[in-house]
C-alpha cells in the first residue's frame, strides 16, 4: 500500500465529477473523505486520520459489493439446474470474508490526499484497480497454495520417520494457510467476474484439505510415550521429577502408554540422591547433597536409542538434613531434565 505525499496542486480526484471520469467503478475501487483539522490536532496527525478513513471507506466499497452480489444469488434462488459451473464456484464461497486483512498488504493499493488553500479542507482519497486487486489475489492465492502442498509433503516425510510432532506442527500450518486460501479465494471470486476454477485453485484447494484432515485425524491421538521412571531420594522414591516431565509432555500433546511396543518414544528415567558432606557450625549442622539423573530415549519404530547421558546436580546445603538438601537439588535439575526430553521429541 503506497501511501502519497500531500498533493501541492489540486488533482484530478478532488473534484466529483471529474473522480467519476478518471477513476470509474468499473475499473476501480476507490474510497474519497473529506475533513476538518480539529482543534489542538498536527496536521500531519489530521491527514493521517482522514487517509485511515479514506481507506476504510474504499474496504467498505469491496464489501458492499460482496454483499450485494450475495443478496442478488440468494434472490435468484440459485437455479441450480440452469446455473453452469463457473456461477456455482462463486457461490460456495462464503460471505463472510475478511475483507481488510485481505487486501491491507496488497501492492497497488494508493492513498493520496489533498488541503484545499482556501477553506483548509483536507480531503483523501483512496484507490486501487480492480485487476490490480485480481491480480494480487491471483498471485497470493498460488502462494500460499506452495505453502500449503509443502507443509503436507513435510508432514508426511516426518510421519514416515516417526516425527509425530513436527509432522502435525506442519499439517497445522497447512490448515492455516489453507483458511487463508479461502479468504482470499471468497473476495477473488467477487471482485473477478470472469474467475474460474483455475484461477480460483478450487480443485488444488479442496485436494489439501482433505489431505490435510486426513493427516490431523491420523495424528490425533498425537504423539505416544511410554515413560518409566525409578527416582530415589535415597531411601525413598521422588516421584515428583517424573510428574513434572510427564506434565510438561501433556502441554506439547503427547498421549501415554503403557506398552513401550506402543509407544513412538520410550523414555526411562533412573535418578538417585547422594550425600556430600556434612559441615557443623557450632550447634547447627549444614547438610549438603546432589542427586545423578540418567536418560535413556528410544525412538520408535526400530527403538533406535537417540540419546542417553546422565546429568548430576549441583551440591546443594539445608540445615534440616540430606532429605531436604537433595530435594533442592531435584527441584533445581528437573528444568533442564525436561528441556532435554522436550528438544529430543521435538526432532
Amino acid at each position: 500500500m503506497a501511501v502519497l505525499p500531500l498533493a501541492a496542486q489540486m488533482p484530478d480526484w478532488y473534484n466529483a465529477a471529474s473522480r467519476k471520469m478518471h477513476y470509474p467503478s468499473e475499473a476501480y475501487y476507490t474510497g474519497y473523505v473529506e475533513g476538518e483539522q480539529r482543534k489542538g490536532e498536527a496536521l500531519e496527525d489530521a491527514i493521517s486520520r482522514l487517509k485511515d478513513a479514506a481507506r476504510a471507506e474504499l474496504i467498505s466499497t469491496i464489501r458492499t459489493t460482496v454483499e450485494q452480489t450475495t443478496d442478488s444469488r440468494t434472490q435468484s434462488n440459485l437455479r441450480q439446474s440452469t446455473r453452469d459451473f463457473d456461477e456455482q464456484i462463486h457461490e460456495t464461497f462464503s460471505v463472510e470474508t475478511r475483507i481488510s486483512s485481505s487486501i491491507k498488504d496488497i501492492q497497488g493499493l494508493q492513498i493520496e490526499a489533498y488541503r484545499n488553500p482556501s477553506g483548509g479542507t483536507i480531503a483523501a482519497f483512496a484507490y486501487i484497480k480492480r485487476q490490480t486487486l485480481v491480480n494480487q489475489l491471483t498471485r497470493r492465492i498460488a502462494m500460499l497454495s506452495g505453502k500449503a502442498e509443502n507443509n503436507w509433503q513435510q508432514a508426511v516425510s516426518c510421519l514416515e520417520r516417526g516425527q509425530k510432532t513436527q509432522a502435525r506442527s506442519y499439517a497445522e500450518n497447512g490448515v492455516e494457510q489453507i483458511v487463508q486460501m479461502e479468504d482470499l479465494q471468497s473476495l477473488l471470486a467477487i471482485v473477478d467476474e470472469f474467475a474460474d476454477e483455475e484461477t480460483l485453485q478450487t480443485a488444488q484447494t479442496q485436494t489439501l484439505k482433505r489431505q490435510l484432515s486426513d493427516l490431523l485425524t491420523q495424528l490425533r491421538n498425537a504423539v505416544a510415550v511410554y515413560i518409566q521412571c525409578d527416582t530415589k531420594l535415597f531411601e525413598s522414591n521422588y516421584p515428583a521429577l517424573c510428574g513434572a516431565v510427564e506434565g510438561a509432555l501433556s502441554e506439547m500433546g503427547v498421549s501415554f502408554v503403557n506398552d513401550p511396543s506402543e509407544a513412538d518414544w520410550a523414555i526411562f528415567i533412573t535418578a538417585t540422591a547422594q550425600e556430600y558432606a556434612k559441615t557443623d557450625f557450632g550447634s547447627v549442622s549444614n547438610y549438603a547433597a546432589f542427586v545423578e539423573v540418567h536418560v535413556d530415549i528410544d525412538q520408535f519404530p526400530g527403538k533406535k536409542r537417540i540419546y542417553s547421558n546422565t546429568i548430576t546436580s549441583k551440591n546443594k546445603s539445608h540445615t534440616k538434613g540430606f532429605d531436604y538438601a537433595a530435594r533442592e537439588a531435584y527441584q533445581e535439575i528437573t528444568p533442564q531434565i525436561i528441556s532435554i526430553i522436550k528438544d529430543q521429541i521435538a526432532q
